[in-house]
């Protein structure tokens, strides 16, 4: 079964046709995703417009992973980086016979229990290190949504030091893309994006790398803290960013094993999201054919 795959990412938007049997993506068009003011109603008139060129007016149905909070009854429930109510989705793709909406970061955990590193397992853990960072508890291929739908705020959670502000600050302002590029600006780097500082780092300059390692390091000790709390088999690490800089997700490792307090034996092992970059769009897809989930060859 075909199905019209949607990951609304904080620096790219995916839209794909995915067959959600195999977990293969036929077609892609991939935008960037705007500047917050500039994200609205025009870009989703956009993005609307590549998925029904995507189903070549079949009747195929979409499903919507998006980098906010999704509630229980599938509302979307913060505009943090994207201002789209749900709404204006269904007005939207009201040409697609079936629409699906959920978070991006659960979606991509569900991709990854059917098609990817987490398959087989039982009680896991799934994190997104991208533009942003968020999380989820799985059993087996089903998220915990908890009482509100809001279970994956590990990146808005205030587990670090204050800055000179004294002001708290979040996971994913250290963690995460947006906010590595803007502390590296903050220490005078001149690095035009993340992308370059990522370069910078792994060419081993010692301020990018500085920043890179420290954002990998936050990481893997807030998902040790996770850990500890949780007692995951796995914890599976997905995103942009272990792909692309091997530094941030070294660093990430050695925190996390450092943080764990049992003996190494009952440590979970960190695994890096087996369908990379795709794991979002598979995902938004296999949202819009729940019954193809468990289809998947074992």
């Amino acid at each position: 079964m075909n199905a019209i795959g949607i990951d609304v990412g904080g620096s790219k938007t995916v839209i794909g046709l995915v067959d959600t049997v195999s977990g293969r993506v036929d077609r892609t068009v991939r935008l960037e995703t705007p500047a917050r003011a500039r994200a609205g109603s025009d870009f989703l008139r956009r993005v609307a417009d590549e998925a029904r060129a995507l189903s070549a007016d079949a009747a195929v149905p979409l499903g919507v992973g998006i980098c906010e909070a999704v509630d229980t009854a599938g509302e979307i429930v913060s505009a943090h980086r994207v201002p789209w109510t749900t709404a204006e989705l269904r007005a939207a793709f009201s040409f697609a016979p079936a629409l699906t909406i959920d978070s991006d970061v659960r979606a991509a955990a569900v991709a990854e229990a059917c098609f990817g590193v987490g398959r087989g397992l039982g009680d896991w853990l799934y994190a997104n290190a991208g533009t942003g960072i968020a999380s989820v508890v799985m059993r087996g291929a089903v998220p915990y949504l908890g009482c509100r739908g809001r279970a994956m705020g590990l990146g808005m959670s205030h587990l670090v030091e204050e800055d000179a502000r004294r002001e708290p600050l979040s996971v994913e302002d250290i963690a995460g893309g947006a906010g590595m590029l803007a502390r590296a600006r903050a220490a005078g780097l001149a690095v035009p994006s993340v992308a370059a500082l990522i370069a910078e780092a792994e060419a081993n300059e010692p301020g990018a790398h500085g920043v890179v390692a420290g954002a990998g390091a936050l990481l893997g000790r807030a998902l040790g803290f996770l850990a500890n709390v949780l007692d995951p088999e796995v914890v599976v690490l997905g995103g942009g960013m272990p792909s692309a800089s091997p530094t941030y997700l070294a660093a990430c490792r050695r925190a996390l094993d450092a943080s764990l307090w049992r003996p190494a034996p009952l440590c979970p092992e960190l695994r890096v999201a087996g369908l990379g970059p795709e794991s979002g769009l598979v995902g938004a897809a296999l949202l819009a054919a729940p019954q193809e989930k468990g289809a998947a060859p074992a």
